[in-house]
């Protein structure tokens, strides 16, 4: 065993190891808080929902189908735009999610046997402009900028 001090000496320019981390979190941060879990059943093959993964690696429901006695949707619990999904088809995503997690997800939302289990939660934070623009953009309302700029959230 070599001691880590003497392995950095042998090997030249060696960048030196930050005295501090970086946190996760900005200092000027707002930190994520969500209200109650609620759990939802979904019977149908179809979700009835569109679902985002935010910039901040958070997934929300985005736009809820109305569910109506012709609608091919069957539900039991509660669902809105704007909730927090946190866990799906017993899959935990309560903390920040990565692009190629996100995508796992999806098909794993879209492959697990009827009826599946989603736990959501009302987002009692504040909801990162990003994802406040592709909301607006699932509702069909102009942004109060009205500006063509892509949003970098992926949206399924």
């Amino acid at each position: 065993f070599v001691p880590r001090e003497q392995a950095m000496k042998k090997v030249p320019n060696m960048p030196r190891m930050p005295k501090q981390w970086p946190q996760q979190l900005g200092a000027n941060s707002v930190s994520f808080i969500v209200g109650e879990e609620r759990k939802v059943f979904i019977f149908s093959e179809s979700l009835g929902i569109k679902l985002n993964r935010g910039s901040d690696g958070i997934v929300r429901v985005l736009h809820v189908a109305p569910e109506t006695a012709s609608s091919p949707i069957a539900r039991k619990g509660t669902i809105r735009p704007g909730d927090v999904v946190r866990e799906a088809a017993g899959v935990d995503i309560r903390r920040p999610i990565t692009n190629v997690m996100w995508g796992d997800t999806v098909a794993l939302i879209k492959m697990a046997p009827r009826p599946i289990a989603l736990i959501v939660a009302q987002e009692l934070s504040e909801v990162p402009v990003a994802v406040q623009e592709e909301q607006r953009k699932a509702l069909s309302i102009p942004s109060p900028n009205s500006s063509s700029r892509s949003s970098p959230t992926s949206t399924r």
